[in-house]
């Protein structure tokens, strides 16, 4: 007999709340993601490394463990995403490319003991290359990328309120290609910025002062 898969009813307030959320931080994803993304990332540690030390702790000791442990785990997280933030972000991209190659090669996630699946190495090998490339160029795609993150979540925010595809669709393509264009280019203009201060020679020093 099938296990009854419990199912999530909220409210139509509940769906409007999380469709608010969505959209208005996918469009600072797209528009603004390059200036947001650290605190973004701050925050995915936190909650990630609150959820590891309250399972921990948990097991070990039992609830105050566990919410002891989730308070530890949330600064701990937040602090290595925070100062790994360009790592976490091109490991996203090699991550995505693998999981793309691995449908494209045929991959069937069934796998057999003391066999590597070709279609997995492929996979692993286009996540490793693409990191790289991700990672030596992520100043210049970091734009691109959390464009396209926020596309994907106003998107998600529309199906919320029942737009259907041919809505939540176009507007997904529009905002990330604007998100991309503006960002890529406050990008440039913020690089060129730097450049030429660097490039600007100090004023010389006063003259003493006559005697």
């Amino acid at each position: 007999m099938a296990a009854a898969v419990p199912q999530l009813n909220f409210g139509p307030e509940v769906t409007y709340i999380l469709a608010a959320i969505l959209i208005i931080t996918g469009l600072a994803l797209a528009f603004y993601g390059h200036g947001l993304w650290t605190t973004v990332m701050s925050m995915i540690g936190a909650l990630l490394g609150s959820a590891v030390g309250f399972l921990v702790g948990a097991a070990f000791g039992g609830i105050v463990p566990g919410l002891v442990l989730a308070l530890v785990g949330a600064v701990i997280g937040s602090i290595l995403f925070t100062k790994l933030v360009k790592v976490a972000l091109a490991f996203l991209v090699g991550l995505l490319a693998g999981a793309l190659a691995y449908g494209l090669l045929g991959g069937s996630a069934s796998f057999t003991e003391g066999r590597l699946d070709s279609a997995l190495i492929g996979a692993l090998l286009v996540l490793i290359v693409v990191f790289a490339i991700s990672y030596y160029f992520i100043d210049d795609i970091i734009g691109i990328i959390t464009a396209a993150i926020g596309g994907l979540l106003l998107a998600l925010g529309l199906f919320l309120l029942n737009a259907g595809t041919l809505t939540a669709g176009p507007a997904d393509l529009c905002v990330f290609l604007l998100g991309a264009f503006i960002q890529t280019a406050a990008i440039k203009k913020k690089k060129l910025a730097r450049t030429r201060a660097a490039a600007t020679p100090p004023p010389p020093p006063p003259p003493p002062p006559s005697a």
